[in-house]
């Protein structure tokens, strides 16, 4: 049987956490992101206000980022009058 070290153990969690941190940080910074550009413009996408706009990036990370881009910026987003 093979023995692990309390070195090894704790290189795990340190991994684990940081992954965690980065996670956490990068929802954030989408979420912020998101609020700030939200506010800026002029039509409100599926009329939803900026503010649960950044709670739901905050919960879905950059998938709700992406979702936000493609329909705020993409060329999906354009309509025949702009």
């Amino acid at each position: 049987m093979e023995e692990h070290s309390i070195f090894q153990a704790l290189l795990g969690a340190a991994g684990l956490y940081t992954y965690w941190a980065l996670y956490i940080l990068t929802g954030i910074a989408c979420a912020y992101y998101v609020y700030q550009d939200a506010i800026k413009q002029t039509r409100r996408i599926l009329n939803i206000h900026p503010y649960w706009w950044a709670v739901f990036t905050l919960i879905g990370g950059v998938w709700t980022l992406l979702a936000y881009w493609i329909m705020q910026h993409s060329s999906f987003a354009k309509t025949h009058d702009e």
